[in-house]
């Protein structure tokens, strides 16, 4: 089976890995035996079969990036039938339908549509994972609450839990309570907007990126990716603090006035800043991590020496609150 698209070529959000970032940072990756590409897939395997997965090839050598025009992308679902797809850029989603093995070769091709570079991933697919399912069963057997929102849950779980799991506090502390905050920031982006919504969004960065076909300091407005997280903030709070921080009000008005003021700051940063941002928010496993960073960063500068079991624990959770507020839509001054 075999779908064309226009053509396109290597665009700018595709031409560079963060600056002090490998492409395992982003995703599970893997790079051709030239190390003039590589592929990185934004869930790790084993994948949960018939969920959809996002796919990205980086071409970080500028001779190549001038000669590709197109994107050939074969995917074999446990030694059966290519299903082809050519792309006019370097992004791809895929669910696999059957449980097994999925080898995924990406062909990049020039303007006479013949090789100038290919990537191959081969990862497992299982099914949805057990532990949930039986929870959201017995949830539906019995009256009362039930397991919470089921799509949020089964996205989280079997898509991005091995990289909640893994985010770490630059202090370590005894206890789960800084994973649990991770995972219920996490809970509630997700829950706000669909997989869908947020890849909408993130389409429309990645255009005013590429091809000021939107306003970058709008695009950018709401937080990008599971996460939620707002590229300002992470600007602010986070190395290479690249805008200077600033603390907004917490009125609505003076809020929205003084996030738009620090947006087109975020928006006068130099092009490979601005990509950098957007692809450490693009992709779950960096977006995860920088959630977590903020959140720390975040206690840090509010609540210093305080641990996240008190943070959650300690004056009925308001500390958790305030973190969770500032999250969202601060720095908040605090008068």
């Amino acid at each position: 089976m075999r779908w064309v698209f226009s053509t396109m070529g290597v665009r700018k959000t595709e031409s560079r890995i963060p600056s002090g970032f490998q492409p395992t940072d982003l995703g599970e990756a893997v790079t051709s035996a030239d190390g003039r590409a590589c592929l990185v897939s934004f869930v790790a395997a084993p994948l949960a079969a018939a969920r959809n997965n996002t796919y990205v090839v980086f071409v970080t050598d500028a001779a190549l990036a001038s000669s590709v025009q197109s994107f050939e992308w074969s995917f074999i679902e446990d030694g059966g039938t290519p299903t082809v797809k050519t792309t006019e850029f370097g992004q791809i989603d895929y669910a696999p339908a059957v449980e097994g093995y999925l080898e995924l070769t990406v062909r990049l091709l020039d303007a006479a549509s013949s090789e100038a570079a290919s990537v191959s991933l081969t990862q497992q697919v299982g099914p949805l994972n057990a532990v949930l399912e039986q929870r959201i069963a017995d949830a539906a057997d019995k009256p009362g609450p039930g397991a919470g929102n089921t799509d949020v849950l089964r996205e989280l779980v079997n898509d991005h839990n091995p990289y909640y799991l893994n985010v770490a506090l630059h202090t370590p502390e005894a206890g789960d309570a800084f994973g649990r905050f991770v995972f219920s920031t996490l809970y509630d982006g997700a829950l706000t907007r669909t997989p869908a919504a947020r890849a909408a969004q993130v389409d429309r960065v990645a255009a005013s990126l590429n091809t000021g076909a939107a306003d970058f300091a709008a695009a950018v407005a709401p937080g990008l990716g599971v996460g939620g997280v707002r590229l300002s903030l992470a600007a602010m709070m986070l190395p290479p603090n690249s805008i200077p921080f600033t603390e907004l009000p917490d009125n609505n008005a003076g809020n929205a006035a003084a996030d738009e003021a620090l947006r087109a700051k975020l928006a006068a940063l130099g092009e490979d800043d601005r990509v950098d941002l957007f692809n450490q928010v693009r992709f779950p496993k960096s977006n995860i991590a920088l959630c977590g960073h903020l959140l720390e960063a975040l206690r840090d500068r509010f609540f210093s020496g305080v641990s996240f079991d008190d943070v959650l624990t300690k004056m009925s959770g308001r500390m958790g609150d305030w973190i969770a507020l500032n999250y969202r839509k601060g720095p908040l001054h605090r008068s």
